[in-house]
């Protein structure tokens, strides 16, 4: 996520994390050692989840610049990098 804000940020991409878990410690340890730049909102009662029906963790949500979800991915592989920077690329340079 944070290689993702360092590349695009200036093109108008904006990354939100959002925690669900119950234990908010582990999470502030986590920010501290690794200090992201993008927005981290905590929902440990999973109603963005619920809302966006997040059926795996990790999810990630590519949402267009009028508020539409184009791609949703469930967990992460390295190997699917290129294709979501695709994505990413294909939905900044749109207006």
């Amino acid at each position: 996520m944070q290689t993702m804000t360092n590349a695009y940020q200036q093109e108008g991409l904006s990354v939100v994390a959002v925690n669900v878990d119950q234990n908010h410690d582990d999470a502030a340890r986590f920010l501290a050692q690794y200090h992201p730049s993008f927005d981290v909102r905590y929902d440990p009662n999973g109603e963005f989840a619920e809302h966006y029906r997040v059926q795996g963790m990790p999810t990630s949500l590519i949402i267009d610049r009028h508020g539409v979800v184009r791609f949703t991915h469930i967990g992460f592989r390295p190997v699917d990098k290129a294709a979501y920077e695709k994505q990413l690329r294909e939905i900044l340079a749109e207006q």
